[in-house]
């Protein structure tokens, strides 16, 4: 993990049941239409869309397009590096701090796609 606002970018990205539930399902198959995304879910496509558009950014999936049909990847490894980041948070042997001070001001006052 390069940074906290990285961390607070993938964290932010995961807080929202229906992009768990995204997660759950591109970690079952290797790629999934958002087509094939929007029936499963019972949501509209653009919804998805919205949905995949922050997973996206938050680098935890890709997007490919095939002819008319866009497919998703889950990317597992930047997912388990989120994960390895947290778990960092309570043990107390990894010596990497949080931002202090100006930083963590900066950091917080930085903005993003909510």
């Amino acid at each position: 993990m390069e940074n906290w606002r990285e961390l607070k970018a993938m964290v932010k990205a995961l807080a929202g049941v229906t992009r768990l539930a995204i997660i759950y399902h591109l970690s079952r198959d290797e790629k999934i239409s958002v087509s094939d995304l929007s029936i499963t879910l019972g949501i509209s496509q653009p919804l998805v869309s919205w949905h995949l558009r922050k997973l996206r950014r938050a680098g935890l999936i890709e997007t490919r397009r095939e002819g008319r049909q866009v497919y998703c990847i889950f990317n597992q490894q930047r997912f388990r590096s989120c994960l390895q980041h947290l778990e960092g948070l309570i043990d107390p042997s990894v010596q990497s701090m949080p931002p202090v001070g100006a930083a963590l001001i900066e950091a917080e006052a930085e903005r993003e796609d909510s």
